[in-house]
């Protein structure tokens, strides 16, 4: 019971904020563009390339190695990696990994209209 309601509260948490994304964007691209063809158009394709760099930079995120934890601690400077972190880190990337999920549907519907 405890699985679906956190996975409940990941999809709503995820897609409200897909949607204030799509908010944001249109608004942009409100003031920026006249015709309305042109405006879906382009909500679409920003959509696409929000969602992507969603996707890619969760994905980037997820991806723990040993290695690139030490390469970060030595040249960046960043702190230590330990279970803890690795956690909290694993939790934002879901969120962002799902959220590009949400943003590239949008996208993919709307180029669709």
């Amino acid at each position: 019971m405890a699985m679906k309601r956190s996975l409940l509260e990941l999809l709503a948490k995820t897609l409200i904020y897909s949607l204030i994304v799509i908010l944001i964007d249109l608004i942009i691209i409100f003031f920026l563009i006249n015709e309305l063809n042109q405006i879906v158009d382009a909500l679409s394709f920003v959509l696409l390339f929000e969602g992507g760099m969603g996707l890619t930079i969760g994905g980037v995120t997820a991806s723990y190695t040993p290695i690139g934890a030490k390469i970060s601690e030595v040249f960046f400077h960043t702190k230590p990696w330990n279970a803890k972190r690795q956690k909290e880190v694993e939790k934002q990337a879901i969120i962002l990994i799902v959220t590009g999920i949400f943003l590239v549907v949008w996208a993919l519907f709307l180029s669709a209209l």
